[in-house]
């Protein structure tokens, strides 16, 4: 019986290595610099959405720091023992648990922002002019292409 014929596959060719690559080198640049103010990576992201957003429920927040809901739980716990985060009830829906930057959260941003765009401008450094444009241009579209609908093997079904 002859074998399956293996697909055409080259890593260094499929454009989810390079975002996987790209994140694993900034998260990993991040957390040296992250130690410094007491904080890990996705407390930073936490911190980040909801100095973004302002407030936001756990699901919310869970999409916005792309977040497990368990790691975001205790991360949330933390983060309020800390006195960087506060829970407030939804004045619509008192079942939802809405979470908003203390004083002192927004503080500890506006302490870390300048190393994060720091880090970010490396990042970027030497692309051509509009690149990045492009890319957060083009990695919104990925993302709204995936969440538009099941995947095509679920269609296929």
């Amino acid at each position: 019986m002859a074998r399956p014929r293996a697909p055409s596959f080259e890593l260094e060719q499929h454009a989810f290595f390079w975002l996987t690559q790209v994140i694993g080198s900034r998260d990993r640049r991040l957390a040296l610099e992250l130690k410094g103010f007491g904080l890990r990576v996705p407390e930073w992201r936490v911190l980040a959405s909801l100095h973004g957003r302002r407030r936001c429920s756990m699901r919310e927040l869970a999409d916005l720091a792309t977040i497990d809901r368990t790691t975001l739980t205790r991360t949330v716990d933390r983060m309020a023992e800390a006195g960087w985060v506060a829970r407030l009830h939804d004045a619509c829906d008192l079942r939802v648990t809405r979470l908003a930057p203390t004083v002192s959260g927004e503080r500890l941003f506006a302490r870390i922002w300048p190393t994060v765009e720091r880090l970010n401008r490396v990042a970027i450094e030497g692309l051509p002019a509009g690149a990045v444009d492009m890319l957060r241009w083009t990695l919104e579209r990925m993302k709204t292409n995936l969440d538009r609908g099941p995947a095509v093997s679920e269609r296929a079904a």
